[in-house]
C-alpha cells in the first residue's frame, strides 16, 4: 500500500469516525451497539493514523515520533442503564 492509499484510507476513516461522534448522546442514553460501533471506527481510524505517521516518519527525519512497544485501547467503567 502506498503512502497516497493511506492517506485517503485516514482522511475516509477520519470522517466515518467524526460522522459517527455524532450518534453519540453525550447525556450518556446510548445502546451498546451505537457504543460499539463508535468505539470500532474510533480505533481503525487511530490504527491507520498511527501506520501513516510511522510511514511518513520513514521518509522524513524520525524526529518528533511517537512510539510504543505496544498499543493497548480500551474503555473501563462503562455502565450501561435503562430508562
Amino acid at each position: 500500500m502506498t503512502i497516497e492509499e493511506l492517506k485517503y484510507r485516514e482522511s475516509r476513516l477520519r470522517e466515518c469516525f467524526m460522522d459517527k461522534l455524532e450518534m453519540l448522546d453525550v447525556d450518556g442514553n446510548n445502546d451498546m451497539c451505537t457504543v460499539k460501533l463508535i468505539k470500532t471506527y474510533g480505533a481503525l481510524w487511530h490504527y491507520v493514523h498511527q501506520l501513516l505517521m510511522a510511514e511518513e516518519s520513514s521518509t522524513v527525519s524520525a524526529r518528533n515520533v511517537t512510539s510504543a512497544a505496544t498499543m493497548d485501547i480500551k474503555a473501563t467503567g462503562l455502565k450501561m442503564s435503562s430508562k
